[in-house]
């Protein structure tokens, strides 16, 4: 019985750590606001290796959504510290923020509508 007591609490604190985590989507003037004044902001740039060459925000990391390494891509990121993902036209950063969250992911911002070029002139980071 006791043990049954500590296994429901268990599941109970793990099932509400996870729904603390939650994505908040950022016009591009929220997003460049909310890195430049974020402590250890991670920027993630989910497009293509080949876009983010084509032209990036120079200290954000690539990792292609699409790619179907994707998953084990992002556990090279600290899951403590806020990530900031976007792409081209916010489809593929839209589609990469629940899979952050389902990955432990405390604090996500995602660019809504893409704009990676204003972001790039604003100089983020």
């Amino acid at each position: 019985m006791k043990n049954s007591f500590y296994l429901i609490l268990f599941y109970l604190v793990g099932s509400l750590s996870i729904c603390k985590a939650q994505t908040t989507n950022l016009t591009p003037q929220e997003f460049i606001a909310k890195a430049k004044t974020t402590k250890n902001a991670q920027l993630l740039d989910v497009r293509t290796p080949q876009e983010w060459e084509a032209g990036k925000i120079a200290s954000s990391n690539c990792i292609n959504v699409n790619d179907t390494a994707f998953r084990q891509q992002i556990e090279k990121l600290d899951k403590n510290k806020p990530v900031f993902v976007y792409c081209a036209a916010g489809g593929r950063s839209s589609k990469a923020a629940p899979i952050l969250q389902q990955a432990g992911f405390k604090y996500i911002y995602n660019l809504t509508g893409g704009g990676y070029k204003d972001l790039a002139n604003a100089a983020v980071k």
